[in-house]
């Protein structure tokens, strides 16, 4: 049985199951709920920004991955 602890939050996720309970991305593990609010918050974000690059958007799931697990939360 292998735990994993969410990088944001800091919750345990018991026998996690990959792109199911739990996201990798990068060098972060995410649990399901962090994800979900991850994508809640940087949705209307990505929507409005023009013209619209992958190189930006994974630069700017980096950065906030990065100000969330310091701070624990999004």
């Amino acid at each position: 049985m292998k735990t994993l602890f969410c990088d944001i939050c800091g919750k345990p996720m018991q026998d996690p199951v990959h792109e199911r309970t739990y996201w990798h991305i990068r060098e972060y593990d995410l649990c399901d709920p962090c994800k979900e609010t991850m994508d809640a918050k940087l949705r209307p974000v990505v929507r409005a920004h023009v013209p619209y690059s992958t190189e930006w958007h994974d630069q700017l799931v980096l950065t906030t991955l990065e100000k969330a697990s310091q701070t624990g939360r999004f």
